[in-house]
């Protein structure tokens, strides 16, 4: 008896010392995998996206999502990630023209800025000479929330072309860019961007394995500005803004930050015409937070969206892929 009593007292010990010590290392590998998966997940999204609307095709396109991490046998269940995709976050809309409250200066802006996530994208010389050319929309998000319990909790958030990682207690980066690039060659400036715009159900998964998610190609076109003047036949400098509404504003922030300071066009608080410049203050609309770099928490348990606008001036080519995308999630999703 006495044999067995420590044989038994081994026994816990070292049973115990694995469930205190082994299980939690186990689980933070598990769960550490289980995010570096979903980063590539949403990597492989973004690129097949970015290929469809770029090249036309394929029409669908799917990618799978692990939304759940491994577990320890019979010990430890596994950590079940939520997957969420909301198309219109956009309450009453954008003013349009002959719509309520519309005016020259808010004009393409949402009506109710302070709980939307859009983009707009304004030219102030169209494609072939045209006037003054905008878009605006509510982009539509797709988030997966990772709630993990060993190792750092993390949360993927795609809008807007470019995809977000945010860690507990609001620290953000722009884990893969959107293709927003400014640069200056041989004193001429050039802005390439997207202009994306995901529609679907809103959805929300949560389980065990993976789920497949799919892009739909809804339509996709090209657009090239080169401030050509009509009436006198000549290449004229216009003015580009780009403007998006976010929950990651420290993210988008520090992006854009970087994006312009090596642009290689100087900023300017007054910009001087023509002479190629930019600056982080929209002038059509005021009265809303604008700030870059951004000083504000990166904590946001209001979800209120922050706007973020970088306005650029005398700018002589511009290329924009303006798309639609429809995002379904699982097998029959339309």
């Amino acid at each position: 008896m006495i044999g067995t009593l420590l044989a038994l007292l081994v026994f816990f010990a070292l049973f115990g010392i694995f469930l205190t010590q082994y299980v939690p290392l186990w689980m933070t590998d598990n769960e550490a995998q289980f995010t570096n998966q979903a980063g590539t997940a949403f990597l492989t999204f973004k690129s097949g996206i970015d290929s469809q609307y770029a090249l036309g095709g394929p029409p669908v396109l799917g990618t799978p999502f692990t939304i759940s991490s491994q577990s320890v046998p019979l010990l430890t269940q596994p950590t079940q990630g939520t997957l969420t995709f909301l198309s219109s976050t956009c309450p009453n809309g954008f003013y349009a023209r002959g719509t309520s409250g519309e005016t020259p200066q808010n004009l393409g802006q949402p009506v109710t800025p302070g709980y939307c996530i859009f983009e707009n994208q304004t030219l102030s010389t169209g494609p072939g000479g045209s006037g003054r050319t905008s878009f605006s929309a509510a982009s539509g998000s797709l988030e997966m929330l990772l709630p993990n319990r060993y190792y750092a909790s993390q949360t993927f958030f795609y809008e807007d072309d470019g995809v977000v990682q945010a860690q507990s207690q609001g620290y953000q980066i722009m884990a893969f860019a959107p293709p927003f690039n400014v640069t200056t060659v041989a004193s001429n400036t050039t802005v390439s961007s997207s202009f994306l715009s995901l529609t679907g159900n809103a959805t929300t998964v949560i389980g065990q394995g993976s789920q497949e998610v799919y892009s739909h190609l809804l339509f996709n076109q090209q657009l090239s500005v080169n401030g050509y003047n009509t009436t006198t036949r000549t290449l004229k400098p216009f003015n580009y803004t780009f403007e998006i509404g976010t929950l990651y504003p420290c993210a988008w922030s520090r992006f854009l930050y970087q994006e312009m300071n090596t642009s290689g066009i100087p900023y300017s608080a007054t910009p001087h015409p023509g002479t190629s410049s930019y600056n982080f203050t929209n002038l059509w609309v005021g009265g809303f937070p604008r700030s870059i770099p951004y000083t504000g928490s990166c904590n946001n348990p209001t979800f209120a969206t922050t706007q973020l606008v970088v306005n650029m001036y005398q700018i002589d080519y511009a290329t924009l892929f303006y798309a639609g995308v429809v995002v379904s999630i699982g097998v029959g999703g339309t």
